[in-house]
């Protein structure tokens, strides 16, 4: 039960961008995607412990501001977006099912949400059902944004030759802002994450949009 509460928050996102795209991609495929996504989790804990043990190693290592910044975003937002990315780049990028704009939110939801899964059954198996009801509304909605705006920039800098650095840039950005808000304790903190939720959630439906409109155009020229 605990494993199904884990991944069912991830796999409905995905049904949902999944049933957004007007010209669906072969479910097979997407599968395949979200199992890329679940299987980078263990790369990314690596490295991300590896990071945090070799910053405890120098002189005097502050627990408190600095710990928390670095912690959000030179190991959360870079390690875990850049991964992502890479994966992305690497299995979609350039590839000749990429042959729409939205195909783009689509595979890198696929990555994202795969990856939000394991990491939701790890939490949940250790903490309990309480820990799947709350990261259900926060972590898992926060890696589809993650993922809808690097999809989404990924396939500008395809069919619209934008840059491709801010479909790492900018979810790893916004990554290491969630885990900072995440890992403040205090009233305050929290009610500051759920603010910075609807913003990137809004966000990330702008995106949505934006993509939809694109593929039209794109399909009509």
């Amino acid at each position: 039960m605990l494993v199904i509460a884990g991944l069912l928050p991830a796999l409905a996102f995905l049904f949902i961008l999944y049933r957004l795209d007007r010209h669906r991609e072969p479910p097979g495929l997407v599968f395949r995607f979200f199992l890329v996504g679940a299987v980078v989790v263990l790369p990314a804990g690596i490295a991300e412990r590896t990071l945090l043990d070799l910053y405890s190693l120098t002189p005097d290592p502050q627990q408190g501001f600095i710990y928390t910044m670095i912690s959000a975003f030179f190991v959360a937002g870079v390690v875990e977006e850049g991964l992502k990315a890479l994966c992305f780049l690497r299995l979609v990028d350039r590839k000749p099912f990429f042959e729409e704009p939205y195909d783009g939110i689509v595979y890198a939801g696929a990555i994202g949400l795969g990856f939000a899964a394991v990491e939701n059954v790890l939490y949940v198996t250790s903490s309990g059902i309480d820990t799947a009801f709350v990261r259900a509304f926060t972590a898992v909605p926060a890696h589809a944004v993650f993922a809808v705006i690097m999809g989404s920039r990924f396939a500008r800098a395809r069919f619209f030759g934008a840059s491709r650095w801010p479909a790492f840039a900018i979810p790893a950005l916004l990554h290491g802002f969630y885990d900072a808000f995440a890992m403040s304790q205090g009233y305050v903190w929290n009610l500051a994450l759920a603010f910075y939720l609807m913003v990137i959630v809004a966000y990330a439906m702008h995106e949505l949009r934006i993509e939809k409109q694109r593929e039209l155009h794109y399909r009509r020229s």
